[in-house]
């Protein structure tokens, strides 16, 4: 047994798991039968010093996604990992199934102390609270992802081009659909306030942008003779 002292704490892990999924009796890690019968490995490292978190994923010899993340809260996962590692036997050699699913895993603490880990990757062998630290891993990832999708079309889904129409559905504040108006401003955006003509006497009432379409002139939904124009748009 590697006791480490409760004043020591994590500088770095690095924990790879390979998941031979010939060895997966359900085979339901993917759903193409061929694929099944690859290597999917991931590897996760965090670093205290560079505040890194970097997982990979690797896909047999055909592919591999690296996602890398720099967060300062890499500092709460070590020290969440020193608490579930404190006790933990070092190079715990179990009878590995070498069918199953592995897991390596390296603890680097401050004070010098390297602890490792080898084990099935499984809840037999796994430390209890193993579990919770990969949901808040999962956490920070999902979390800044939302932030932005890869390569979205959000970013461009904006600008008018040559004669193109720009049409805006729009809410009042009774949540009534207004239907379309049109607009030469393409700076607004789902979202944003705006003022257009109400029913009744053509006076201004506030709505909201719920979405922003653009159309050419042969592909428009509605005629845009006739149709409300918005008149300015509120908050920028």
């Amino acid at each position: 047994m590697c006791k480490i002292s409760s004043d020591d704490y994590l500088v770095n892990v690095r924990a790879i798991y390979v998941l031979d999924t010939l060895g997966i009796r359900d085979n339901s890690y993917f759903d193409d039968p061929e694929q099944n019968r690859s290597i999917y490995r991931e590897e996760l490292e965090i670093d205290a010093a560079s505040y890194e978190i970097c997982y990979k994923r690797g896909f047999g010899y055909e592919a591999l996604a690296t996602h890398s993340l720099k967060t300062k809260e890499t500092d709460f996962l070590l020290r969440e990992l020193t608490e579930t590692f404190s006790d933990v036997p070092e190079l715990a050699l179990p009878e590995l199934d070498e069918e199953a699913p592995t897991l390596y895993l390296k603890l680097t603490y401050h004070s010098g102390a390297v602890v490792t880990y080898l084990c099935n990757f499984d809840r037999r062998y796994l430390p209890k609270f193993w579990t919770r630290f990969a949901a808040d891993v999962k956490v920070k990832f999902d979390f800044y992802n939302m932030r932005g999708d890869l390569l979205s079309d959000k970013l461009i889904q904006y600008g008018r081009r040559g004669d193109e129409f720009i049409y805006c559905t729009v809410y009042d504040n009774s949540t009534r659909n207004r239907g379309y108006f049109l607009t030469d401003d393409d700076t607004i955006r789902v979202g944003d306030r705006v003022s257009v003509p109400g029913d009744i006497d053509g006076s201004l009432i506030t709505g909201k942008v719920s979405k922003v379409e653009y159309f050419t002139p042969d592909y428009v939904p509605a005629a845009p003779e006739g149709l409300p124009r918005i008149a300015k748009r509120i908050n920028p």
